[in-house]
């Protein structure tokens, strides 16, 4: 009860004002901001404290449970066939903004004095860049299998966690025994008590909000946003271009039950948590929250695909890669032709898939993946998407969540379900 009468403090109006708040303290106030900024880390890790637990109980208690109630093949194709037709349809957008927009083209000489600048100064990032193995996708793939669970757990390696999961769900759904049962039940009931804890932070949100922005707009610094203006710029209309989307596609599905606003507005708590954290896995439980509560999604799907997607469908990394790829080779002045479009095109997938649950120097370091073949320098990059990458980041977790939502909704069962009884109700009528 004591709760509910707090019940203000979830308004959206309550995040965008910390989330202003903050952005004016670290415009203004840098040393204010320099003391917020632990405050606002300590919630962001109280928020990834629950990570690795929810992906495990959510992906075990989803795959179980679809198993034991007769999981269609169909489903698991739709899902597999949207997956990779997002990840390549926002190649191509990346493509398409790089090409025709020409964020690196014609750049001032102020911006260029800049990018120069900041390559020199940044050489120990390079350096480190250098140390990182980029690894092909075979390597990728044994990254995926733990040698020992508990020693990935420890290290918060996620993709391999997740491996670990994905089969522990599938043999427990498959056995459909008395004790798989009851296993599952448990599961379950951690992974409600884990997001009733994620319930009580968000109480807290709006506070914690203000002490990141503050935290990290003061940080960043203004000269190299402006010498990178084109590119940011066009990363975020790509991203909200590509968010348009996938919100249609929502809609589509569920035009039904919701209008194009009304669907819009259900989805608009977890990507604040996106924008504001800029941590996908920190927006899972609001997520998950969301499409079972509001929306409707059978939850059996939902708690599958949510923590399923934000570790292996990231289409916003591959149209980072794409339009930062032909960002690097118009300041460079190469034109290239369509064999090397389609190495940036192919690359883009291959290197975001790539990145995905791994720190975020070495996640950034796979554009090395499309650059190498190219002739191009991969660590002047590396060095100028670490520098905007605070910029650019919640955009692109908002686009990651985006997408994952509406991997959910067009995999929901719950829509077979209701075309029956739209069907059953004619008939009778």
């Amino acid at each position: 009860m004591h709760f509910l009468n707090m019940s203000w403090l979830l308004s959206s109006w309550m995040v965008f004002i910390g989330v202003f708040v903050g952005a004016i303290i670290g415009v203004f106030d840098r040393n204010l901001a320099v003391q917020l900024l632990p405050f606002g880390t300590l919630y962001l890790k109280l928020l990834q404290m629950f990570v690795l637990p929810i992906l495990v109980t959510a992906v075990i208690s989803g795959l179980g449970n679809l198993f034991m109630s007769g999981m269609k093949r169909s489903q698991i194709t739709k899902l597999v066939i949207f997956l990779f037709v997002g990840l390549m349809i926002t190649s191509c957008i990346g493509l398409l903004f790089g090409v025709l927009g020409h964020p690196g083209s014609a750049l001032q000489h102020d911006a260029q004095v800049t990018l120069g600048k900041t390559i020199t100064q940044s050489e120990r990032i390079s350096i480190v860049g250098d140390q990182i193995e980029l690894p092909n996708m075979f390597v990728y793939i044994q990254a995926m299998i733990p040698e020992n669970i508990f020693a990935s757990l420890g290290k918060g390696d996620n993709l391999a966690v997740l491996f670990f999961s994905i089969l522990t769900g599938i043999s427990m759904g498959k056995m459909n025994s008395k004790s798989s049962k009851t296993a599952l039940i448990v599961v379950d009931a951690f992974y409600n008590v884990f997001l009733d804890i994620i319930s009580w932070m968000m109480y807290v949100l709006p506070l914690g909000l203000l002490c990141l922005f503050a935290g990290q707009i003061a940080q960043i610094g203004m000269e190299i946003v402006w010498a990178t203006a084109k590119l940011v710029q066009y990363i975020y209309i790509s991203c909200i271009a590509t968010m348009v989307g996938y919100s249609l596609i929502i809609w589509w599905k569920l035009r039904d039950r919701f209008s194009y606003l009304e669907s819009l507005v259900e989805l608009r708590q977890p990507i604040i948590v996106a924008l504001g954290t800029a941590s996908s896995f920190a927006t899972i439980p609001s997520a998950l929250n969301v499409l079972k509560n509001n929306l409707k999604i059978d939850k059996n799907t939902s708690d599958l695909v949510v923590p399923l997607g934000m570790t292996i469908n990231p289409p916003a990394s591959v149209l980072q890669f794409a339009i930062s790829s032909i960002f690097v080779s118009q300041i460079y002045g190469v034109d290239l032709n369509f064999t090397q479009l389609n190495i940036v095109f192919i690359g883009a997938i291959f290197a975001g898939l790539a990145s995905s649950s791994t720190p975020s120097i070495v996640a950034l370091s796979m554009i090395a993946m499309i650059l190498d073949p190219l002739g191009l320098p991969s660590s002047v990059a590396i060095i100028l998407l670490v520098a905007i990458d605070p910029i650019v980041d919640p955009i692109i977790t908002a686009l990651n969540v985006y997408s994952n939502c509406a991997l959910a909704v067009v995999s929901d069962s719950n829509e077979s379900k209701m075309q029956l009884k739209v069907v059953c109700k004619t008939k009778i009528i």
